[in-house]
Protein backbone atom coordinates (compact mmCIF):
# COMPACT_ATOMS: atom_id res chain seq x y z
CA UNK A 1 0.00 0.00 0.00
CA UNK A 2 1.41 3.24 -0.94
CA UNK A 3 2.46 5.46 2.00
CA UNK A 4 0.56 9.45 1.85
CA UNK A 5 3.79 10.66 1.40
CA UNK A 6 4.14 9.04 -1.82
CA UNK A 7 0.67 10.72 -2.73
CA UNK A 8 2.05 14.26 -1.65
CA UNK A 9 5.30 13.45 -3.72
CA UNK A 10 3.10 13.23 -6.69
CA UNK A 11 1.31 15.84 -6.10
CA UNK A 12 4.33 17.80 -5.65
CA UNK A 13 5.39 16.67 -8.83
CA UNK A 14 2.28 17.26 -11.03
CA UNK A 15 2.15 21.20 -10.00
CA UNK A 16 6.30 21.60 -10.55
CA UNK A 17 5.90 19.99 -13.74
CA UNK A 18 3.07 22.39 -14.44
CA UNK A 19 4.76 25.63 -13.35
CA UNK A 20 7.93 25.00 -15.15
CA UNK A 21 5.67 24.54 -18.53
CA UNK A 22 4.06 28.06 -17.49
CA UNK A 23 7.55 29.52 -16.77
CA UNK A 24 8.75 28.38 -20.04
CA UNK A 25 5.89 29.64 -22.31
CA UNK A 26 5.51 32.75 -19.82
CA UNK A 27 8.85 33.91 -18.82
CA UNK A 28 11.93 31.88 -20.76
CA UNK A 29 10.35 32.06 -24.80
CA UNK A 30 9.84 35.89 -24.19
CA UNK A 31 13.39 36.46 -23.11
CA UNK A 32 14.58 34.60 -26.08
CA UNK A 33 13.35 36.53 -28.82
CA UNK A 34 15.36 39.68 -27.83
CA UNK A 35 17.89 40.42 -31.04
CA UNK A 36 21.04 41.89 -29.38
CA UNK A 37 23.32 44.24 -31.56
CA UNK A 38 26.35 44.17 -29.30
CA UNK A 39 28.49 41.76 -27.75
CA UNK A 40 27.20 42.25 -24.16
CA UNK A 41 23.48 41.56 -25.75
CA UNK A 42 24.92 38.35 -27.52
CA UNK A 43 26.61 37.40 -24.00
CA UNK A 44 22.95 37.52 -22.71
CA UNK A 45 21.12 35.53 -24.99
CA UNK A 46 23.90 32.71 -24.74
CA UNK A 47 23.43 32.27 -21.03
CA UNK A 48 19.55 32.74 -21.21
CA UNK A 49 19.69 29.83 -24.26
CA UNK A 50 21.45 27.73 -21.66
CA UNK A 51 19.25 28.70 -18.67
CA UNK A 52 16.28 27.52 -21.46
CA UNK A 53 18.00 24.17 -21.85
CA UNK A 54 18.65 23.09 -18.43
CA UNK A 55 15.24 24.61 -17.90
CA UNK A 56 13.79 22.12 -20.58
CA UNK A 57 15.89 18.96 -18.90
CA UNK A 58 14.51 19.49 -15.53
CA UNK A 59 11.01 19.44 -17.09
CA UNK A 60 12.09 16.11 -18.19
CA UNK A 61 12.93 14.70 -15.62
CA UNK A 62 10.35 15.93 -13.43
CA UNK A 63 8.04 14.00 -15.74
CA UNK A 64 10.20 11.04 -15.57
CA UNK A 65 9.71 11.56 -11.74
CA UNK A 66 5.98 11.95 -12.42
CA UNK A 67 5.77 8.63 -14.19
CA UNK A 68 7.36 6.29 -12.27
CA UNK A 69 5.36 7.41 -9.38
CA UNK A 70 2.12 6.91 -11.11
CA UNK A 71 3.19 3.69 -12.21
CA UNK A 72 3.90 3.04 -8.66
CA UNK A 73 0.50 4.10 -7.59
CA UNK A 74 -1.16 2.30 -10.11
CA UNK A 75 0.94 -1.16 -9.68
CA UNK A 76 1.27 -1.12 -5.83
CA UNK A 77 1.65 -4.92 -5.35
CA UNK A 78 4.28 -5.48 -8.35
CA UNK A 79 5.98 -2.13 -8.37
CA UNK A 80 8.37 -1.84 -5.42
CA UNK A 81 9.44 1.48 -3.56
CA UNK A 82 12.91 1.29 -5.20
CA UNK A 83 11.27 1.79 -8.40
CA UNK A 84 10.90 5.19 -7.72
CA UNK A 85 13.63 8.14 -9.75
CA UNK A 86 13.77 10.34 -6.97
CA UNK A 87 15.56 7.01 -4.75
CA UNK A 88 17.16 4.91 -7.50
CA UNK A 89 17.96 7.69 -9.74
CA UNK A 90 18.40 10.59 -7.25
CA UNK A 91 22.09 11.46 -8.45
CA UNK A 92 20.99 12.05 -12.02
CA UNK A 93 18.09 14.03 -10.35
CA UNK A 94 20.89 16.34 -8.47
CA UNK A 95 22.64 16.50 -11.63
CA UNK A 96 19.91 17.92 -13.43
CA UNK A 97 18.77 20.76 -10.39
CA UNK A 98 22.37 21.87 -10.34
CA UNK A 99 23.06 22.35 -13.65
CA UNK A 100 19.71 25.03 -13.65
CA UNK A 101 21.18 26.41 -10.48
CA UNK A 102 24.53 27.33 -12.04
CA UNK A 103 22.98 28.64 -15.34
CA UNK A 104 20.42 31.08 -13.46
CA UNK A 105 22.79 32.16 -11.37
CA UNK A 106 24.92 33.29 -14.44
CA UNK A 107 22.32 35.02 -15.82
CA UNK A 108 22.18 36.05 -12.37
CA UNK A 109 26.04 37.58 -12.41
CA UNK A 110 25.37 39.78 -15.30
CA UNK A 111 21.92 41.18 -15.17
CA UNK A 112 20.48 39.16 -18.61
CA UNK A 113 16.61 38.92 -16.73
CA UNK A 114 17.10 43.19 -16.49
CA UNK A 115 19.00 43.87 -19.78
CA UNK A 116 16.68 41.15 -21.84
CA UNK A 117 13.45 42.76 -20.14
CA UNK A 118 14.47 46.27 -21.57
CA UNK A 119 14.27 45.56 -25.23
CA UNK A 120 10.24 44.61 -24.70
CA UNK A 121 9.41 47.11 -21.56
CA UNK A 122 5.92 47.58 -22.92
CA UNK A 123 5.70 43.90 -22.79
CA UNK A 124 6.19 42.84 -19.80
CA UNK A 125 4.26 45.81 -18.11
CA UNK A 126 1.48 44.00 -19.81
CA UNK A 127 2.58 40.48 -18.00
CA UNK A 128 2.93 41.66 -14.21
CA UNK A 129 0.08 40.59 -13.28
CA UNK A 130 0.28 36.90 -14.69
CA UNK A 131 3.81 37.07 -13.31
CA UNK A 132 2.83 37.73 -9.63
CA UNK A 133 0.34 34.28 -10.18
CA UNK A 134 3.76 32.12 -10.17
CA UNK A 135 4.85 33.97 -6.83
CA UNK A 136 4.42 34.42 -2.94
CA UNK A 137 5.36 37.26 -1.22
CA UNK A 138 6.75 39.96 -3.78
CA UNK A 139 6.01 43.40 -3.88
CA UNK A 140 3.78 44.80 -6.43
CA UNK A 141 5.53 47.82 -6.98
CA UNK A 142 8.93 45.26 -7.67
CA UNK A 143 10.85 45.90 -10.85
CA UNK A 144 9.77 43.62 -14.09
CA UNK A 145 13.40 42.49 -13.85
CA UNK A 146 13.38 41.68 -10.05
CA UNK A 147 10.18 39.69 -10.47
CA UNK A 148 11.78 37.50 -13.25
CA UNK A 149 14.62 36.98 -10.88
CA UNK A 150 12.24 35.50 -8.58
CA UNK A 151 10.11 33.86 -10.64
CA UNK A 152 12.56 31.65 -11.63
CA UNK A 153 14.20 31.31 -8.40
CA UNK A 154 10.80 30.51 -6.20
CA UNK A 155 9.38 27.59 -7.33
CA UNK A 156 12.44 25.64 -7.60
CA UNK A 157 13.44 26.74 -4.16
CA UNK A 158 10.24 25.51 -2.56
CA UNK A 159 10.52 22.40 -4.88
CA UNK A 160 13.69 21.32 -3.15
CA UNK A 161 12.78 22.32 0.50
CA UNK A 162 8.74 20.47 -0.05
CA UNK A 163 11.25 17.09 -1.65
CA UNK A 164 13.62 17.20 2.03
CA UNK A 165 10.70 17.37 4.19
CA UNK A 166 8.91 14.55 2.01
CA UNK A 167 11.72 12.40 1.97
CA UNK A 168 12.51 12.55 5.65
CA UNK A 169 9.16 11.97 6.31
CA UNK A 170 9.13 8.78 4.68
CA UNK A 171 12.47 7.62 5.88
CA UNK A 172 10.62 7.74 9.10
CA UNK A 173 7.28 5.64 7.53
CA UNK A 174 9.82 2.54 5.90
CA UNK A 175 11.00 2.13 9.07
CA UNK A 176 14.62 1.11 10.40
CA UNK A 177 14.84 -2.54 8.59
CA UNK A 178 13.22 -1.58 5.58
CA UNK A 179 15.21 -2.54 2.39
CA UNK A 180 14.68 0.27 0.49
CA UNK A 181 15.50 2.97 3.91
CA UNK A 182 19.21 3.09 2.81
CA UNK A 183 17.92 4.76 -0.87
CA UNK A 184 15.46 7.04 1.05
CA UNK A 185 17.88 8.53 3.77
CA UNK A 186 20.19 8.80 0.31
CA UNK A 187 17.93 11.20 -1.82
CA UNK A 188 17.49 13.06 1.54
CA UNK A 189 20.84 13.82 2.13
CA UNK A 190 21.47 14.59 -1.26
CA UNK A 191 18.71 17.53 -1.95
CA UNK A 192 19.37 18.68 1.88
CA UNK A 193 22.71 19.28 0.43
CA UNK A 194 21.35 21.04 -2.48
CA UNK A 195 19.25 23.24 -0.68
CA UNK A 196 22.77 24.41 0.92
CA UNK A 197 24.41 24.67 -2.36
CA UNK A 198 21.85 26.62 -3.97
CA UNK A 199 21.53 28.91 -1.02
CA UNK A 200 25.21 29.76 -1.30
CA UNK A 201 25.44 29.76 -4.88
CA UNK A 202 22.76 32.47 -5.39
CA UNK A 203 24.27 34.62 -2.73
CA UNK A 204 27.51 34.05 -4.44
CA UNK A 205 25.49 35.38 -7.85
CA UNK A 206 23.82 38.08 -5.59
CA UNK A 207 27.50 39.48 -4.10
CA UNK A 208 29.48 39.11 -7.85
CA UNK A 209 26.10 41.39 -9.33
CA UNK A 210 27.46 44.06 -6.98
CA UNK A 211 30.32 43.97 -7.16
CA UNK A 212 30.61 44.82 -11.11
CA UNK A 213 27.85 46.93 -10.52
CA UNK A 214 30.43 48.63 -8.37
CA UNK A 215 33.67 48.54 -10.28
CA UNK A 216 34.61 51.08 -13.12
CA UNK A 217 33.96 50.04 -16.52
CA UNK A 218 37.54 49.70 -17.58
CA UNK A 219 37.88 47.19 -14.36
CA UNK A 220 34.67 45.57 -15.33
CA UNK A 221 35.72 44.78 -19.07
CA UNK A 222 39.09 42.96 -17.46
CA UNK A 223 37.66 41.09 -14.99
CA UNK A 224 33.98 40.23 -15.39
CA UNK A 225 33.03 36.87 -16.73
CA UNK A 226 29.59 34.97 -16.14
CA UNK A 227 31.02 32.07 -14.52
CA UNK A 228 33.23 33.89 -11.90
CA UNK A 229 32.22 34.10 -8.27
CA UNK A 230 33.69 36.11 -5.60
CA UNK A 231 34.38 34.82 -1.88
CA UNK A 232 35.84 37.20 -0.46
CA UNK A 233 36.14 40.98 -0.29
CA UNK A 234 39.09 43.27 1.32
CA UNK A 235 36.48 45.48 2.08
CA UNK A 236 34.08 43.20 4.48
CA UNK A 237 37.30 41.50 5.81
CA UNK A 238 40.19 43.87 6.20
CA UNK A 239 44.11 42.95 4.62
CA UNK A 240 47.10 44.65 3.42
CA UNK A 241 49.53 42.79 0.97
CA UNK A 242 53.41 43.02 0.98
CA UNK A 243 55.52 43.95 -0.80
CA UNK A 244 52.78 44.50 -3.46
CA UNK A 245 50.77 47.41 -2.89
CA UNK A 246 47.06 47.16 -3.54
CA UNK A 247 44.16 49.26 -2.32
CA UNK A 248 41.44 45.99 -2.57
CA UNK A 249 41.91 42.73 -2.62
CA UNK A 250 38.89 40.37 -4.34
CA UNK A 251 38.71 36.70 -3.89
CA UNK A 252 37.23 34.36 -6.43
CA UNK A 253 36.62 30.96 -7.34
CA UNK A 254 39.55 30.98 -10.16
CA UNK A 255 42.18 33.59 -9.14
CA UNK A 256 42.94 36.30 -6.41
CA UNK A 257 43.13 39.77 -7.78
CA UNK A 258 45.00 42.33 -6.33
CA UNK A 259 43.43 46.09 -7.64
CA UNK A 260 45.76 49.22 -7.62
CA UNK A 261 43.87 52.38 -9.22
CA UNK A 262 43.16 51.23 -12.39
CA UNK A 263 46.05 48.55 -12.57
CA UNK A 264 44.97 44.99 -11.89
CA UNK A 265 47.32 41.98 -10.46
CA UNK A 266 45.44 38.61 -11.18
CA UNK A 267 47.26 35.16 -9.67
CA UNK A 268 45.97 31.64 -11.31
CA UNK A 269 44.70 29.77 -7.86
CA UNK A 270 45.76 26.68 -9.79
CA UNK A 271 49.59 28.03 -9.20
CA UNK A 272 49.06 29.51 -5.49
CA UNK A 273 50.31 27.69 -2.87
CA UNK A 274 49.29 28.87 0.91
CA UNK A 275 52.54 28.95 3.88
CA UNK A 276 51.33 30.04 6.72
CA UNK A 277 52.98 32.48 8.67
CA UNK A 278 55.19 32.63 11.97
CA UNK A 279 52.81 34.83 13.54
CA UNK A 280 48.84 34.63 13.92
CA UNK A 281 48.24 37.67 11.86
CA UNK A 282 50.31 36.78 8.31
CA UNK A 283 50.01 34.04 6.10
CA UNK A 284 52.44 33.64 2.93
CA UNK A 285 51.28 33.19 -1.04
CA UNK A 286 53.85 31.26 -3.74
CA UNK A 287 53.45 32.22 -7.07
CA UNK A 288 55.97 31.24 -9.97
CA UNK A 289 56.69 34.93 -9.82
CA UNK A 290 56.05 36.48 -6.88
CA UNK A 291 56.04 35.95 -2.73
CA UNK A 292 53.07 38.11 -1.02
CA UNK A 293 52.41 38.46 2.52
CA UNK A 294 48.78 39.04 3.60
CA UNK A 295 48.28 40.50 7.15
CA UNK A 296 45.19 40.92 9.20
CA UNK A 297 44.88 43.37 11.97
CA UNK A 298 43.38 40.33 14.17
CA UNK A 299 43.74 36.44 13.85
CA UNK A 300 40.39 35.61 13.16
CA UNK A 301 40.74 37.66 9.83
CA UNK A 302 43.44 35.74 8.89
CA UNK A 303 41.85 32.43 9.56
CA UNK A 304 39.16 33.72 7.84
CA UNK A 305 41.00 34.72 4.60
CA UNK A 306 43.72 31.89 4.71
CA UNK A 307 41.03 29.37 4.88
CA UNK A 308 38.93 30.95 2.02
CA UNK A 309 41.97 31.09 -0.35
CA UNK A 310 43.02 27.26 0.32
CA UNK A 311 39.63 26.14 -0.24
CA UNK A 312 39.19 28.05 -3.13
CA UNK A 313 42.51 26.41 -4.33
CA UNK A 314 41.24 23.49 -4.01
CA UNK A 315 38.61 24.16 -6.00
CA UNK A 316 40.21 25.19 -8.77
CA UNK A 317 42.74 22.38 -8.85
CA UNK A 318 39.56 20.20 -9.31
CA UNK A 319 37.61 22.52 -12.01
CA UNK A 320 34.17 22.31 -10.33
CA UNK A 321 32.60 24.09 -7.97
CA UNK A 322 32.44 22.30 -4.48
CA UNK A 323 29.02 20.54 -3.19
CA UNK A 324 27.07 20.61 -1.09
CA UNK A 325 29.21 23.75 -0.38
CA UNK A 326 32.32 25.69 -0.61
CA UNK A 327 34.75 23.73 2.14
CA UNK A 328 32.22 21.19 2.29
CA UNK A 329 33.29 18.39 -0.26
CA UNK A 330 34.82 14.82 0.47
CA UNK A 331 37.97 15.44 -0.62
CA UNK A 332 41.72 16.49 1.38
CA UNK A 333 41.11 20.30 2.53
CA UNK A 334 44.68 21.24 1.99
CA UNK A 335 45.77 21.37 -1.49
CA UNK A 336 48.55 19.48 -2.98
CA UNK A 337 52.07 20.17 -3.15
CA UNK A 338 52.90 19.03 -6.39
CA UNK A 339 50.71 19.72 -9.43
CA UNK A 340 50.68 20.27 -12.82
CA UNK A 341 49.43 23.39 -14.71
CA UNK A 342 50.53 25.09 -17.79
CA UNK A 343 52.09 29.06 -17.35
CA UNK A 344 53.47 31.67 -19.31
CA UNK A 345 56.20 33.72 -17.07
CA UNK A 346 55.53 37.49 -17.76
CA UNK A 347 58.55 39.10 -15.15
CA UNK A 348 61.90 40.37 -17.34
CA UNK A 349 64.83 37.58 -17.31
CA UNK A 350 65.21 34.18 -19.47
CA UNK A 351 62.02 33.19 -18.84
CA UNK A 352 60.09 36.14 -19.83
CA UNK A 353 57.18 35.36 -22.08
CA UNK A 354 58.45 31.27 -22.38
CA UNK A 355 55.81 29.14 -21.38
CA UNK A 356 56.29 26.15 -19.03
CA UNK A 357 54.08 23.18 -18.80
CA UNK A 358 54.49 20.10 -16.55
CA UNK A 359 54.91 19.24 -12.56
CA UNK A 360 55.32 22.05 -10.03
CA UNK A 361 56.29 22.09 -6.78
CA UNK A 362 55.87 25.18 -3.87
CA UNK A 363 55.89 27.58 -7.12
CA UNK A 364 58.65 26.68 -9.60
CA UNK A 365 59.07 24.21 -12.24
CA UNK A 366 59.97 20.43 -10.57
CA UNK A 367 59.93 17.17 -12.11
CA UNK A 368 58.63 16.63 -16.10
CA UNK A 369 58.22 19.45 -17.95
CA UNK A 370 58.46 21.25 -21.45
CA UNK A 371 59.61 25.25 -21.75
CA UNK A 372 58.75 27.07 -24.88
CA UNK A 373 59.73 30.47 -25.92
CA UNK A 374 57.97 32.64 -28.31
CA UNK A 375 61.57 33.22 -30.67
CA UNK A 376 61.11 28.72 -30.93
CA UNK A 377 63.00 27.78 -28.38
CA UNK A 378 62.23 24.54 -26.39
CA UNK A 379 63.43 22.45 -23.49
CA UNK A 380 62.09 19.26 -22.86
CA UNK A 381 62.98 17.35 -19.71
CA UNK A 382 63.79 17.56 -15.50
CA UNK A 383 63.70 20.58 -13.40
CA UNK A 384 64.62 21.05 -10.24
CA UNK A 385 63.47 24.35 -8.34
CA UNK A 386 63.13 26.42 -11.84
CA UNK A 387 65.76 25.11 -13.50
CA UNK A 388 66.94 22.65 -16.34
CA UNK A 389 68.73 19.61 -13.80
CA UNK A 390 68.81 16.12 -15.29
CA UNK A 391 68.38 14.77 -18.61
CA UNK A 392 66.71 17.83 -21.23
CA UNK A 393 66.65 18.24 -24.85
CA UNK A 394 67.24 21.92 -26.04
CA UNK A 395 66.25 22.58 -29.78
CA UNK A 396 67.22 25.83 -31.03
CA UNK A 397 66.15 27.39 -34.20
CA UNK A 398 68.35 28.25 -36.85
CA UNK A 399 68.28 32.31 -37.83
CA UNK A 400 68.32 31.82 -40.96
CA UNK A 401 66.79 28.58 -42.30
CA UNK A 402 63.44 26.93 -40.81
CA UNK A 403 65.18 24.26 -38.99
CA UNK A 404 66.39 23.38 -35.53
CA UNK A 405 69.70 22.07 -34.10
CA UNK A 406 68.95 19.79 -31.48
CA UNK A 407 70.82 19.11 -28.15
CA UNK A 408 70.58 16.14 -26.30
CA UNK A 409 72.74 16.47 -22.70
CA UNK A 410 72.39 16.25 -19.12
CA UNK A 411 72.18 19.78 -17.08
CA UNK A 412 72.73 20.40 -13.77
CA UNK A 413 71.16 23.93 -12.17
CA UNK A 414 70.24 25.30 -14.89
CA UNK A 415 73.86 24.99 -17.05
CA UNK A 416 74.94 21.20 -19.35
CA UNK A 417 77.57 19.37 -17.32
CA UNK A 418 78.40 15.80 -18.58
CA UNK A 419 78.12 13.89 -21.94
CA UNK A 420 75.56 15.00 -24.55
CA UNK A 421 75.35 14.85 -27.97
CA UNK A 422 74.61 17.44 -30.71
CA UNK A 423 72.33 16.86 -34.05
CA UNK A 424 72.84 19.42 -36.34
CA UNK A 425 70.69 19.73 -39.73
CA UNK A 426 73.24 21.12 -41.72
CA UNK A 427 76.36 20.64 -42.77
CA UNK A 428 79.32 23.46 -43.05
CA UNK A 429 81.06 23.29 -45.79
CA UNK A 430 84.00 26.08 -47.68
CA UNK A 431 81.15 27.77 -49.12
CA UNK A 432 79.42 28.72 -45.65
CA UNK A 433 79.56 32.33 -45.48
CA UNK A 434 80.93 33.77 -42.51
CA UNK A 435 77.56 35.46 -40.95
CA UNK A 436 76.28 31.16 -41.13
CA UNK A 437 79.50 30.02 -39.13
CA UNK A 438 79.37 32.86 -36.24
CA UNK A 439 81.78 34.30 -36.74
CA UNK A 440 80.78 37.44 -34.86
CA UNK A 441 79.95 35.61 -31.74
CA UNK A 442 82.71 33.44 -30.40
CA UNK A 443 86.70 33.71 -30.31
CA UNK A 444 87.64 29.98 -29.96
CA UNK A 445 88.95 28.27 -33.40
CA UNK A 446 88.61 24.62 -34.53
CA UNK A 447 92.16 22.82 -34.21
CA UNK A 448 94.26 22.20 -36.59
CA UNK A 449 93.40 19.06 -38.63
CA UNK A 450 95.32 16.40 -37.32
CA UNK A 451 97.88 14.13 -39.38
CA UNK A 452 96.33 10.85 -39.34
CA UNK A 453 97.74 7.83 -39.28
CA UNK A 454 96.39 6.45 -42.71
CA UNK A 455 97.85 8.79 -44.72
CA UNK A 456 101.36 6.97 -43.82
CA UNK A 457 102.84 4.92 -46.56
CA UNK A 458 101.98 1.70 -44.43
CA UNK A 459 100.44 -0.64 -46.47
CA UNK A 460 98.31 -3.91 -46.04
CA UNK A 461 96.45 -4.92 -42.92
CA UNK A 462 98.68 -2.76 -41.09
CA UNK A 463 97.29 0.29 -43.18
CA UNK A 464 93.91 -0.61 -42.22
CA UNK A 465 93.99 -1.20 -38.36
CA UNK A 466 96.25 2.54 -38.57
CA UNK A 467 93.19 3.68 -39.74
CA UNK A 468 90.35 2.23 -37.27
CA UNK A 469 92.36 3.53 -34.60
CA UNK A 470 92.51 7.09 -35.73
CA UNK A 471 88.52 6.72 -36.42
CA UNK A 472 87.76 5.25 -33.02
CA UNK A 473 90.30 8.08 -31.36
CA UNK A 474 88.72 10.85 -32.83
CA UNK A 475 84.79 10.83 -33.01
CA UNK A 476 83.76 13.93 -34.24
CA UNK A 477 83.80 17.69 -33.44
CA UNK A 478 80.44 19.12 -32.05
CA UNK A 479 78.30 21.16 -34.46
CA UNK A 480 79.26 24.52 -32.63
CA UNK A 481 83.01 24.43 -33.23
CA UNK A 482 82.29 23.03 -36.53
CA UNK A 483 79.94 25.58 -38.00
CA UNK A 484 79.83 27.84 -35.68
CA UNK A 485 75.95 28.20 -34.98
CA UNK A 486 74.98 31.00 -32.71
CA UNK A 487 73.17 29.53 -29.57
CA UNK A 488 73.07 32.70 -27.31
CA UNK A 489 70.20 31.16 -25.14
CA UNK A 490 72.26 28.80 -23.37
CA UNK A 491 73.78 29.36 -19.86
CA UNK A 492 76.94 30.98 -19.74
CA UNK A 493 79.63 28.60 -19.92
CA UNK A 494 82.41 26.59 -21.88
CA UNK A 495 82.19 23.26 -23.98
CA UNK A 496 85.48 21.45 -24.69
CA UNK A 497 86.09 18.18 -27.31
CA UNK A 498 88.22 15.68 -26.24
CA UNK A 499 89.73 14.75 -29.64
CA UNK A 500 88.93 16.33 -32.71
CA UNK A 501 88.11 14.88 -36.55
CA UNK A 502 88.69 16.96 -39.54
CA UNK A 503 88.47 14.23 -41.76
CA UNK A 504 84.89 14.46 -42.32
CA UNK A 505 81.84 17.08 -42.39
CA UNK A 506 80.04 16.79 -38.74
CA UNK A 507 77.66 14.18 -39.57
CA UNK A 508 74.18 14.71 -37.56
CA UNK A 509 75.18 12.91 -34.40
CA UNK A 510 78.02 14.17 -32.82
CA UNK A 511 79.68 12.81 -29.67
CA UNK A 512 80.45 16.43 -26.84
CA UNK A 513 82.10 16.04 -24.09
CA UNK A 514 82.12 18.59 -20.94
CA UNK A 515 84.23 19.62 -18.22
CA UNK A 516 82.70 20.92 -15.21
CA UNK A 517 79.60 22.84 -15.56
CA UNK A 518 79.28 24.42 -18.71
CA UNK A 519 76.81 25.43 -21.73
CA UNK A 520 77.27 26.05 -25.38
CA UNK A 521 78.99 29.16 -27.25
CA UNK A 522 79.54 29.81 -30.26
CA UNK A 523 82.93 29.35 -32.17
CA UNK A 524 83.58 30.97 -36.06
CA UNK A 525 84.60 28.09 -38.53
CA UNK A 526 88.09 28.76 -39.41
CA UNK A 527 89.03 25.80 -41.83
CA UNK A 528 86.02 24.29 -42.89
CA UNK A 529 86.01 21.17 -44.54
CA UNK A 530 84.50 20.37 -47.92
CA UNK A 531 81.97 17.95 -48.12
CA UNK A 532 83.89 15.46 -50.13
CA UNK A 533 86.60 15.28 -47.92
Amino acid sequence: MCSPEEEALLQLEEVFSSTLARINSLVLQPLLTAEPSDPQGRECLRLLQQLHRSSQQLWEVTEESLHSLRRRLCHQDSVGLESLLLLCGADRVLRVHVEYIEAYTSCVVVQAFQKAAKKRSEYWRGQRKALRQLLSGVSSEASVGTTLVQALRQPLAHHVQQYVLLLLSLGDTVGERHPTRELVVHAATLFGNLESFMRQALDQATATQALWHALSSRLRDVLCTPARRLLQDSQDIPVTVTPLRAERVLLFDDALVLLQGHSVHTFDLKLVWVDPGQDGCTFDLLTPEEEVSFCSKDPQGRMVWQWKVTQAVCQALRGKKDFPMLGAGLESPEPPTCRCVAYTFRAEGRLCQATYEGEWCRGRPHGKGTLKWPDGRNHVGNFCQGLEHGFGIRLVPQASEDKFDCYKCHWWEGSMCGYGICTALTRCTKATSRRACGTDSGSLRAPHRPRSPASTRATGRGARRAATASRRMVTGVSAILACGRLTSAMAQGSWSPRQVSATRAPSRRTRWWAQGSSSLKTTPCMRAPSPGT
